[in-house]
């Protein structure tokens, strides 16, 4: 079976729908932040925003990858995970 939307491998099915996992995740799943209910992508995108990691005005897609990118690598956490996997 596939999704309705994209066409994808469907794995969430039901006599109302067949959606993979992605449009599953937009379209149904939220987050609890702080007593307030959001959709993923949209408490995603608040975090972003927070960090200064949200995509800027003309920006595009590869910058802006190439940019977190170069936050994570550089974050603490990346650090502390990669010790000793070298």
């Amino acid at each position: 079976m596939t999704c309705d939307n994209c066409g994808r491998k469907a794995t969430q099915i039901n006599d109302l729908y067949q959606l993979c996992s992605r449009c599953y995740t937009v379209e149904y799943s939220t987050i609890n932040i702080s007593g307030k209910n959001m959709k993923v992508k949209d408490a995603l995108k608040l975090q972003l925003e927070k960090m200064e990691l949200g995509r800027k005005e003309g920006e595009s897609i590869a910058d802006w990858c190439g940019r977190c990118r170069v936050w994570a690598t550089n974050s603490k956490y990346w650090k502390k995970e990669m010790e000793g996997k070298a």
